[in-house]
C-alpha cells in the first residue's frame, strides 16, 4: 500500500501535465535566465543548524548577484544563521519571484533554485571551499558591488563570505497560472561566450579602449558616482562588461539586464552609455 501511494504521488496529474507542457512552450531556461538578472533579491531557505529548531527550514531575505555563467551568490556574515546552516548543511533554495507585484503576487513570475551552496574564497582561505584567483574575486565583488552597492567593503571590513549556489539539482519554474514545470539545474547556467561573443569579445574590448575611454568615464560618472581619470574595458559577456579604473583603482561592472547575441554589443553599450547620461548631474 505505501509503494502505492508513493507512485501515486509521483505520477503527474494530467493538470500538472498540461501545465508544463505549456510552461515548456515559451522556453522556460531562456525566462529563468531572463528573470535571475532582472530580480536583485530572493528568498534564502537553508536548513537550522539552531538546536531548538534543527533541520527546520529557515528562510530570510538576501540580495544576489550573477556569475557570468549565471550562477547565483550571496554575500554574508560569519555570524548569520544562514552561514551557520550552511557550514553544517549546504543544501538550500533560493526562491525568486517577478518584483513589483505586492498587491497579487501569484499572477507574476517566480523561480526556485535548489542545490548546493559552496563558501567562496582566496587560495589557502581554510575556510572556502571554493578557491579563487585575485582577479575572479574583484570580478565577483564588482558583480555584487553594483546590484548592492552599501557592500562595497563588506568583504574588507568584516567577517562577509561570497558562497554561491554551485550545484543546482532541480529549479521549480512557474510563469503564472497554469505553465509550471521542473528543470534541469543547468538551465539556469549560461555560456558567457555563447551566441557569438566569443568572436566578438576582443574587437569590441579593443574597440572600447582605443576610442572611447571618455564614455566609460561618462558610464563611472553617471551610475556609480565618481569619475575616473581613465578607464579601460577588461572583461565583455552575453550580459555585461567590467570596466578597470585608474584614480581610483577599481573594477566596475555594467549589466546589460538581458542576454545578448554579437549583433546586440554595440546597442547594448550605448544603452548603458545613455542610462549613465541620463542619470548624471546636471
Amino acid at each position: 500500500m505505501a509503494d502505492d501511494v508513493e507512485q501515486a504521488n509521483q505520477t503527474p496529474t494530467q493538470a500538472e501535465q498540461e501545465a508544463a507542457h505549456a510552461a515548456r512552450q515559451d522556453d522556460p531556461a531562456a525566462h529563468v535566465r531572463g528573470w535571475l538578472l532582472e530580480a536583485r533579491s530572493a528568498t534564502l531557505c537553508t536548513l537550522s543548524a539552531h538546536q531548538d529548531l534543527d533541520g527546520y527550514p529557515f528562510g530570510s531575505i538576501v540580495p544576489f548577484a550573477l556569475t557570468a555563467e549565471g550562477r547565483p551568490v550571496i554575500l554574508i556574515a560569519d555570524i548569520a544563521a544562514h552561514t551557520k546552516n550552511l557550514t553544517r548543511d549546504p543544501r538550500a533554495t533560493l526562491f525568486v519571484h517577478q518584483p513589483g507585484l505586492e498587491d497579487d503576487p501569484q499572477t507574476g513570475w517566480r523561480v526556485g533554485l535548489s542545490g548546493r551552496f559552496v563558501r567562496v574564497g582566496a587560495a589557502g582561505d581554510k575556510k572556502a571551499s571554493l578557491h579563487l584567483d585575485e582577479h575572479a574575486l574583484r570580478d565577483l565583488d564588482a558583480r555584487y558591488a553594483e546590484r548592492v552597492p552599501a557592500a562595497a567593503g563588506y568583504r574588507a571590513t568584516h567577517d562577509f563570505d561570497f558562497w554561491m549556489l554551485h550545484d543546482v539539482a532541480r529549479i521549480r519554474y512557474i510563469a503564472g497560472f497554469g505553465k509550471i514545470c521542473w528543470l534541469p539545474g543547468d538551465a539556469a547556467l549560461r555560456d558567457p561566450a555563447g551566441a557569438g561573443l566569443g568572436a566578438a569579445q576582443g574587437p569590441s574590448i579593443a574597440h572600447m579602449n582605443e576610442d572611447h575611454r571618455g564614455n566609460m568615464i561618462e558610464m563611472c560618472r553617471g551610475l556609480r558616482g565618481f569619475a575616473p581619470a581613465d578607464a579601460e574595458m577588461v572583461s565583455l559577456d552575453r550580459t555585461g562588461f567590467v570596466v578597470r579604473t585608474t584614480g581610483p583603482d577599481r573594477l566596475e561592472h555594467f549589466s546589460f539586464g538581458r542576454e545578448i547575441d554579437a549583433k546586440d554589443v554595440r546597442p547594448a553599450i550605448i544603452a548603458v552609455l545613455q542610462a549613465a547620461r541620463a542619470a548624471a548631474p546636471g
